[in-house]
C-alpha cells in the first residue's frame, strides 16, 4: 500500500511543478471484459461502468505532454451460456493511476492527439452475480485483504481531440497481471472519456489581449 501512495504523490508533484500545467475533472464510461491474456482482445458481452477522476497535464514540449489522471474505474466481465440459460457478471472497482504520453498531431496542441502509456490499478472491491433464466441465483461480494495481490499494471493506447478547455478521448487498455482470484485472466477495458480543464494564466492573458485588440476602448 505504501508504494501506491508514493506513486501518485510523486507524479502529481511532477505535474504541478511543470510549466503551464492544466488540470480539471474527468468522467467517462468503461466497457470491460476478461480474456486469456491477448492485448485488447475481446470475449463475451461488455460490462459497462462509470469512470470518474481528475486529469493533470504536464507539458514536455509544445506538442507533447504527460497525462497524470488518478481515477476510479469499473472493470469486469459478463459471460452468457445460451444453452444453459445462465449469465455470470463480475464487477470490479479499481483506483487507477494512468501515466500517459500525449502527442498532438498539429503544431498547435489543439486538435487531434494520440496517447500511450502505463497504468497502475488497485482493487477496492468486487462482486460476482450468477443468473439462471434471468433470475438471480447467487451473489458473492469480496474485498481481497492480507496477502492477496490487489495491484495490477496495464498498458494503454488512445486517440482523442481537444478544443478549448475540453478534451475527449477513446482509450483501450489491457492488464499485464491480475490479482490471484483471476490470475489466468486479463482485464481489458475500452473507455470514452471527457475532461474539462481550468484555463491557465496564459489562456486568460491571451483572451484578455484578444478582447483588447477587438475593442481597444475596453483597455482604456
Amino acid at each position: 500500500m505504501r508504494h501506491l501512495l508514493l506513486l501518485p504523490c510523486t507524479l502529481l508533484s511532477l505535474a504541478l511543478s511543470a510549466q503551464s500545467p492544466r488540470n480539471g475533472p474527468k468522467v467517462g464510461l468503461s466497457m470491460a471484459t476478461q480474456t486469456a491474456g491477448q492485448f485488447l482482445a475481446w470475449s463475451g458481452l461488455p460490462k459497462f461502468g462509470p469512470l470518474v477522476g481528475w486529469s493533470f497535464e504536464a507539458p514536455l514540449t509544445y506538442q507533447a505532454s504527460l497525462l497524470i489522471e488518478p481515477m476510479y474505474m469499473s472493470k469486469g466481465s459478463v459471460t452468457v451460456n445460451s444453452q444453459l440459460k445462465t449469465r455470470s457478471s463480475i464487477a470490479l472497482g479499481y483506483i487507477e493511476m494512468p501515466l500517459m504520453l500525449k502527442v498532438s498531431t498539429n503544431p498547435d496542441p489543439q486538435g487531434l492527439f494520440l496517447t500511450a502509456g502505463i497504468l497502475y490499478g488497485y482493487l477496492l472491491h468486487g462482486q460476482v452475480k450468477n443468473f439462471q433464466d434471468g433470475t438471480l441465483v447467487s451473489k458473492y461480494d469480496f474485498s481481497p485483504t492480507g496477502t492477496t495481490n490487489r495491484g495490477q499494471w496495464s498498458a494503454a493506447v488512445g486517440i482523442g481531440h481537444e478544443k478549448g478547455n475540453w478534451m475527449w478521448e477513446v482509450r483501450g487498455q489491457s492488464s499485464l497481471n491480475t490479482f490471484d482470484r483471476f490470475i489466468r485472466s486479463h482485464n481489458v477495458v475500452f473507455s470514452g472519456q471527457v475532461a474539462w480543464r481550468f484555463p491557465t494564466a496564459e489562456d486568460k492573458e491571451k483572451k484578455r489581449k484578444a478582447r483588447e485588440d477587438a475593442d481597444p476602448a475596453d483597455s482604456e
